[in-house]
């Protein structure tokens, strides 16, 4: 992917841009974030070709029924805009590598890939010719890698942009050596057995490395392709003559892509179950999901890779605050999510052997001095206003799913706020005003609006989740408020350019550096187990990525596995990692799917360590797998600060104030309120906006109960120092904190 160029824009019908992912005659193809968050592909035309009316209604028509598309194994069309002065277009956005990058990276891939290769591509022909449309440009770079299944792009609407520019320049229409006879003649109509035609040297160049009418000058090419036998050898036996009947130069002659699709996974007959599994699209519900180990394990690694890469996303420009009336003033789109995989270069994060450097800072002499002891123990009484107001907004989910997590962080921010305005000496009087999304990332923004359009709001703690904190980004970030994330863990929230974010606990990405530790240290496991279950997406990725690499880096036994998210018999997953060694499972993902591990794993009277991240930190955990959870471990980035010992004073001073225990996050954001005020207070901010005070938190350091806080200027991302990460271990059915988790195996 390429860097955007000074010419492009920073946004786009609603999305914004991150990089370029090619260009051609026709137009820009950009990795874009869209306005609900997803990763997408934006193809923007040339206005040149959308004066041709012929031009619009075909876009029109062919959009319109490529969104009815439901087959797993296509990049699906997202939205499209025929309309516009230059018409667009979205579609998922695929990070892994094409089928030609993998060959050329790796040679020929086995029969076994080749075979579920081709019944996968075939089953998405199959739904595109049921549909009306002809793909027309079938080769290995329209076919992206992932690890569940192959992905087919361009496709429908690809045809009439192809369309379009043959009637100004009369080329053949398709890629020459990947094309059918009656495409190589020109002039001829083109249906679906063209297609069917196309994958059979698909697949012959999947299993071979050539196409099967070799290579060299276009001519000699198109000659081969109408009048040559295609040279097959060193295709497998068992799909020859499969791929041979694809080739005929009959278009009646050839198999239809539904026949096809049937006939490859007949191929290999010795197991009925993998037959099923071939043909049986794994988006739906009621069949078997497909098999997720359908490569060899270089081209996993590969596709991991690529795929953690993909989401090193490029900074754009910054947005242009020309006034303090923009503080006002929301974005009309939200910014996206990541579901998520895990950013490869972690060029925004700063690992340090030793602690942070930590200022007093300025104003009031130190928050010590304004609140007692500085733990807690101030007093809590209402005080009258005295000197101006500013308010600390809460965006949070407080009705929804993860309201438990939202209810704690506005206790947490209470708590610090009314610390602060019991004192008598205080030169401004603090507000707090939440606002609640219910979990709802496409409320996320609309709700951001309303802390923005209140003057008083001069920085905002949360949201709560990922997808809702992605979603609300761009909307702060336009109005410049300060917006602190203390829950969310999506690495990606620090590389979108924002330049008022700041990330106030380590990224999912680095969480693998605790759980290595871990391994290595406590549970000294040997061979290690990665389930990397992708009902979890981007979030697995994260985690699962990441220690991968830092373990084949140590030259640790790795046995690495991945789910389809369909999938929930763990039994296969468990025996490919019996089989391949394992003492000990790490699970890359969330508690619903992990408690189906954890008893298969009881099951099975697996005694090795049982690992994961603060995604099965939850107490459905503990329900769902009963018995099963006692023993797992998890490393999170949140504190109990009710029984830890450097928390003592706040716990004290939150039971007296809301006669409960601190519930997971509220000291984390007792600790961002108080660095907030801290830095409020503090005359390197300046004049007191918005603005002003997002670039003096990115500069400040504060000293907290669950970590050092210091930041990136640039990013706004935490600098580690190893604090901030803790363990947890499930005892007797329920979560005991363990304390600090070390960041490096002591010797």
């Amino acid at each position: 992917m390429e860097p955007l160029r000074t010419s492009d824009p920073s946004r786009l019908a609603g999305h914004r841009l991150l990089g370029r992912l090619g260009a051609g005659g026709m137009g820009v193809v950009y990795l874009a974030r869209s306005a609900g968050g997803a990763l997408v592909a934006l193809k923007v035309i040339q206005a040149e070709y959308a004066e041709d009316a012929g031009f619009r209604e075909r876009f029109r028509r062919e959009a319109e029924t490529a969104r009815r598309m439901t087959s797993p194994w296509v990049a699906s069309l997202v939205d499209a805009d025929p309309e516009a002065a230059a018409p667009w277009l979205a579609t998922v956005f695929v990070p892994g590598p094409s089928l030609g990058e993998a060959v050329a990276a790796h040679g020929p891939l086995p029969v076994r890939s080749v075979r579920l290769l081709g019944a996968r591509l075939a089953e998405a022909l199959r739904e595109l010719h049921a549909v009306g449309l002809v793909h027309r440009d079938v080769k290995p770079g329209n076919v992206l890698l992932a690890l569940d299944g192959p992905r087919l792009i361009d496709f429908g609407v690809a045809r009439d942009l192809q369309d379009t520019a043959l009637t100004s320049t009369g080329v053949v229409v398709g890629t020459p050596g990947f094309l059918a006879p009656e495409q190589a003649q020109g002039g001829r109509e083109v249906g679906p057995a063209g297609d069917v035609f196309s994958l059979g040297c698909v697949l012959t160049h999947a299993a071979t490395g050539r196409p099967p009418f070799g290579t060299g000058s276009l001519d000699a090419l198109l000659y081969r392709t109408v009048h040559d036998t295609p040279d097959l050898e060193g295709v497998p036996q068992e799909l020859a003559e499969v791929v041979r009947g694809c080739l005929e130069k009959d278009p009646r002659q050839r198999p239809t892509a539904q026949a096809l699709s049937q006939a490859l996974a007949a191929a290999e007959p010795a197991d009925p179950r993998e037959i099923l599994r071939a043909v049986r699209p794994a988006a739906r519900q009621d069949q078997e999901p497909a098999d997720e180990d359908w490569l060899p394990e270089p081209l996993i690694r590969l596709i991991a890779e690529r795929s953690a890469a993909g989401l090193g996303l490029p900074a754009v420009d910054d947005t242009e605050v020309v006034s303090e009336s923009a503080d006002t003033t929301a974005a009309d789109d939200a910014d996206a999510q990541p579901s998520g995989r895990a950013v490869g270069r972690r060029r925004f994060l700063v690992l340090t052997g030793g602690a942070v450097a930590v200022a007093a800072g300025g104003g009031l002499a130190a928050w010590a001095a304004l609140s007692g002891d500085g733990k807690g123990n101030g007093s809590t009484a209402a005080p009258t206003a005295k000197g101006p107001v500013h308010t600390i907004g809460l965006h949070a989910d407080l009705s929804g799913d993860h309201r438990a997590v939202g209810r704690a962080q506005e206790r947490g921010l209470r708590l610090a706020v009314d610390e602060f305005n019991s004192l008598g000496d205080r030169p401004f009087t603090l507000a707090v005003r939440t606002v609640d999304d219910g979990g709802v990332p496409a409320r996320a923004p609309a709700v951001a609006k309303r802390l923005i359009a209140d003057p008083s709001v001069l920085a905002v703690i949360g949201p709560t989740t990922d997808d809702t904190a992605l979603a609300a980004l761009t909307t702060y970030d336009t109005a410049s408020l300060p917006l602190i994330a203390v829950s969310p863990g999506a690495t990606v929230l620090g590389v979108t350019g924002s330049r008022s974010f700041l990330h106030a606990r380590v990224t999912d990405t680095i969480l693998p550096f605790y759980l290595r530790a871990y391994l290595h240290g406590t549970a000294k496991s040997h061979t290690i187990g990665i389930v990397d279950d992708r009902a979890a997406d981007a979030y697995a990725w994260e985690i699962s990525s990441s220690l991968s690499r830092m373990l084949h880096q140590d030259r640790q036994p790795v046995v690495p596995k991945v789910v389809s998210a369909l999938r929930r018999d763990f039994g296969p997953t468990l025996d490919a990692l019996l089989d391949g060694g394992a003492d000990s499972v790490v699970f890359a993902g969330y508690h619903d799917r992990a408690a189906l591990l954890a008893r298969e794993l009881t099951h099975r009277h697996f005694t090795g360590a049982r690992a994961a991240a603060q995604g099965v930190l939850d107490t459905r955990f503990l329900s769902a797998a009963g018995d099963a959870a006692d023993g797992w471990v998890v490393v999170a980035p949140v504190m109990d600060a009710s029984v830890a010992p450097e928390a003592k004073a706040f716990t004290a001073a939150y039971r007296r104030r809301f006669d409960a225990e601190p519930q997971r996050y509220a000291v984390e954001a007792y600790d961002v309120a108080r660095l907030i005020v801290q830095t409020l207070s503090s005359p390197s901010a300046g004049r007191v906006t918005r603005q002003n005070l997002a670039t003096a938190l990115r500069g400040a350091s504060y000293k907290g109960i669950t970590k050092n806080f210091a930041f990136d200027k640039k990013t706004g991302a935490l600098i580690i120092d190893g604090r901030g990460v803790y363990l947890w271990k499930v005892d007797g059915g329920r979560f005991r904190y363990q304390g600090a988790a070390p960041l490096q195996v002591s010797t």
